[in-house]
């Protein structure tokens, strides 16, 4: 038969072989025959033999070397010994070293075959359980799981997954380790529990490493029989990259929940920004206009003059909710932080404040080869001042204020839902100090507008911070703030851009422009906005007209040219002025025209641009800027 089981038997007496070897095939054995110790073990080098029958003397060697051979070579073949009277004792100890049994000389041919047959059941259930073994032990080891076996709070069998995540050895488990000193007290009483209930599944736990650092996990658990004793199997997941994943991702969401509240702040505060802006069009115009009409020596010069700078005061606070509400309509040009800082350290704005603190130090590590950045170097200027203003407000007296720019590679919160990346490349600006600090109930409100710590009207508006945020998510980075105990640490994270700077000189420097009669229509919803206008151009030199909306614009103009309009971006329930615009150039192609408002979105100052608007200008406005702008619009 083909799945005969092989023999071989190890006899010298070549009478004895020979007529066990018949005995042997006529029970459908295939039984080969060495006749000498060093013949058996080149036999059992090269074949594969289910049992070999062992005489015990050999005249080469003993029946007890070959066993050995079978055992150190960890040969598949399960080993009977045969001996003579004399040799029983020899059999017993071959036995103690692994022979299956032994049968002594003559042989009873009964005894022989029920002997090979349970030795061969013998040899399937040791080598298919060898191999089960081995199954179970690459299986174990291959999981990305810790495995463990446990009984009556006793660690049995565990994986090396295991002991590299608790951090003890395979020495240690045969020793003895007990669950409870894997556990923290209450996971100990969570697993002690289920055990009583005869709970088994899935649940979480805080485990206790070797050296005593605690972790979250993950346990699996179910009962088994190990070695006829009753267990429990346990796969144990370590669930630290995970929870870590989950705290920051949570913590990514109140960033962003934050920067949330923020945008809708900014909205609130650009929504009074257009009327503000209306009223204080007549406190800073009009005080313009008397001034220019008496002499410095006159009486009333001083308190005009005092009544302008304060207008204009309240105007900057105005800018700041504008700048808050959409960052500004300022064009980014490519820059370098490192030239924008030089020049902000040299301006006159620091050194006067620079000057209220003289004993404070202020250094500087800007790195070489800094990338550029695509940004409004305006808006950076007023970044600078207002981190580094506070920076010497907080440390006052010998303080040290750090300033650091280095190339870095950086994730935007903002891009928590999208793919992962590595990061991509960003300019990181660092201000720094060892003043007092910022205490948490302050870091979490610290950028809301109008939350301030300090003396309200002894230091600004508390819209400083406020307007370096949404400088900052207007030009696409992101902002970080922490107490570093003690001082203060702002990061700014900037995208980085590979464009080169364009060299420009300043041009177009302001000046009064008077005009020679150009004609100008002004088109304005609030009348006074255009009598005031109306007052500054007509001493300027110009011939105005005005409406009060875009639709009497458009009508106007139908039976009229003019040089030049004025609109409002603003007005009423009828038309903007983009919208003005856009129909304006159907009836006069290529009408001249400038945007003034108090405030309008990026979206519809972009499109006025491009319909061909030469400038957009902020109410309230300086006769100096409206006296240049208008000059330049006729002359383009």
């Amino acid at each position: 038969m083909d799945s005969a089981p092989k023999i071989l038997l190890v006899d010298d007496e070549e009478r004895f072989a020979k007529s066990l070897q018949i005995i042997l095939a006529h029970y459908d054995y295939l039984c080969t025959v060495a006749y000498s110790g060093s013949e058996a073990i080149r036999l059992l080098k090269d074949e594969s033999y289910s049992i070999a029958l062992l005489d015990v003397n050999l005249p080469d060697m003993s029946g007890c070397d070959i066993l050995d051979f079978v055992n150190t070579s960890r040969i598949k073949t399960t080993s009977i010994m045969l001996t003579g009277i004399s040799t029983v004792e020899t059999a017993v100890q071959a036995m103690k070293h692994g022979a299956y049994d032994f049968l002594n000389k003559p042989v009873n041919h009964e005894l022989l075959i029920k002997t090979i047959d349970n030795a061969l059941r013998h040899h399937t259930l040791t080598w298919e359980l060898a191999a089960s073994e081995k199954r179970f032990k690459v299986l174990a080891e291959a999981s990305l799981e810790g495995v463990v076996v446990h009984h009556n709070g006793k660690l049995i069998e565990a994986n090396n997954q295991f002991f590299s995540m608790f951090g003890y050895t395979k020495e240690e488990l045969a020793q003895g380790i007990f669950i409870d000193r894997l556990l923290t007290p209450s996971s100990q009483q969570i697993v002690n529990q289920h055990i009583e209930n005869s709970f088994f599944g899935r649940y979480e736990l805080s485990g206790v490493r070797k050296d005593g650092t605690e972790f979250p996990l993950e346990v699996n658990s179910r009962q088994i029989n190990y070695l006829d004793i009753p267990a429990r199997v346990c796969a144990i997941r370590d669930l630290s990259d995970r929870v870590n994943a989950e705290e920051e991702k949570l913590e990514l969401q109140k960033k962003l929940a934050k920067a949330n509240k923020l945008r809708a702040l900014g909205l609130m505060a650009g929504s009074v920004a257009h009327d503000l802006n209306n009223i204080l069009s007549g406190v800073v115009s009009y005080p313009e206009l008397l001034l220019t009409q008496i002499s410095t020596d006159d009486k009333l010069y001083s308190g005009i003059k005092r009544m302008q700078d304060a207008g204009k005061r309240a105007a900057a606070v105005v800018a700041d909710l504008v700048l808050l509400a959409r960052g500004g309509s300022v064009s980014a040009t490519v820059e370098n932080l490192n030239n924008i800082l030089s020049i902000h350290l040299n301006s006159i704005e620091h050194n006067a404040r620079r000057a209220k603190y003289p004993n404070v130090v202020i250094q500087t590590d800007l790195q070489q080869n800094l990338y550029n950045t695509r940004c409004s170097s305006q808006h950076i200027h007023k970044t600078f001042l207002n981190l580094i203003g506070n920076a010497l407000e907080a440390v006052q007296v010998n303080g040290l204020i750090r300033i650091t720019t280095e190339n870095c590679k950086f994730t935007h919160p903002e891009s928590l839902n999208q793919t992962p990346t590595s990061g991509a490349d960003y300019v990181k600006l660092t201000i720094s100090d060892n003043g007092p600090g910022i205490p948490q109930d302050d870091l979490d409100r610290i950028f809301d507008p109008f939350y301030s710590t300090k003396k309200m009207g002894r230091s600004g508006t508390g819209l400083g911070l406020s307007i370096v945020w949404n400088t900052v998510q207007q030009h696409n980075g992101w902002i970080e703030v922490k107490d570093n105990s003690p001082g203060a640490i702002f990061e700014i994270y900037l995208p980085a851009t590979t464009e080169h700077m364009v060299s420009t000189q300043a041009e177009n420097i302001i000046r009064s422009h008077k005009g020679n009669g150009e004609k100008i229509l002004l088109i304005d919803d609030q009348p006074e906005q255009n009598e005031i206008l109306g007052n500054l151009l007509s001493n300027l030199g110009y011939i105005t007209y005005s409406v009060t909306s875009g639709e009497e614009g458009i009508k106007f103009l139908q039976s009229k040219d003019v040089h030049l309009v004025l609109l409002d971006m603003i007005m009423g329930e009828g038309l903007n002025g983009r919208e003005t615009y856009e129909k304006i150039l159907q009836i006069r192609p290529g009408q001249k025209a400038i945007i003034v408002s108090g405030y309008s979105k990026n979206e519809e100052i972009f499109k006025a641009k491009a319909l061909g608007v030469a400038f957009c200008l902020e109410k309230p406005i300086t006769m100096p800027i409206l006296s240049v702008a208008i000059r330049q619009a006729l002359i383009s």
